[in-house]
């Protein structure tokens, strides 16, 4: 029951927002009293602190099995930066848990960090495997991503650009791996 709770819970949190959802839209969808919900989660909150874990843990598990597949440098940046969670997390979900949420906005800032620490990871095998230049700043790419990252959480810069998330990150790998330089 708590699954199903969760799945209709997510669909209203995607719809309507973390403040803007109630647990009577959920109750009255799934046809229960809200005591039923109540016996499963505590609160609002608690359904919202759930949301975000969930995310979390599939993100996190997806992308370790998707990088322990292997594949090339592309792939496997593919794979840590659109890696899959449970739940669709929209723009305004990321907003508004920065702006009311701080435990799950910290909770996806250490995500971020995983991964961001997975591709510096991943950078640095395949310079040691000789898929890329020895040369490199490490750091500075790790920090280049990350503020890359940081700029495509901003909903004004994506819709001002008329881009998706993974549209941005694409281009932004494809600018990293191959320069902007015709050769």
């Amino acid at each position: 029951m708590k699954e199903i709770i969760m799945k209709i819970a997510a669909q209203k949190i995607q719809t309507y927002g973390l403040k803007k959802f109630t647990m009577d839209e959920i109750a009255s969808e799934l046809k229960m009293s809200k005591k039923t919900i109540y016996k499963h989660f505590k609160s609002k909150d608690d359904i919202i602190f759930e949301y975000f874990k969930e995310i979390i843990e599939s993100d996190k598990n997806y992308t370790i099995e998707a990088i322990k597949k292997g594949g090339s440098l592309e792939d496997k940046l593919n794979s840590i930066i659109f890696s899959y969670h449970k739940y669709k997390l929209p723009i305004n979900i990321l907003d508004e848990a920065h702006k009311f949420y701080y435990d799950e906005w910290d909770k996806l800032q250490d995500l971020k960090d995983f991964k961001l620490k997975l591709i510096e990871t991943t950078l640095k095998e395949s310079m040691e495997s000789g898929v890329l230049r020895n040369d490199i700043n490490l750091n500075l790419i790790s920090s280049i991503l990350e503020s890359v990252s940081n700029t495509f959480l901003d909903y004004k810069f994506l819709s001002k650009n008329n881009m998706t998330i993974k549209d941005a990150m694409n281009e932004t790998i494809t600018i990293l791996l191959n320069g902007i330089l015709k050769i």
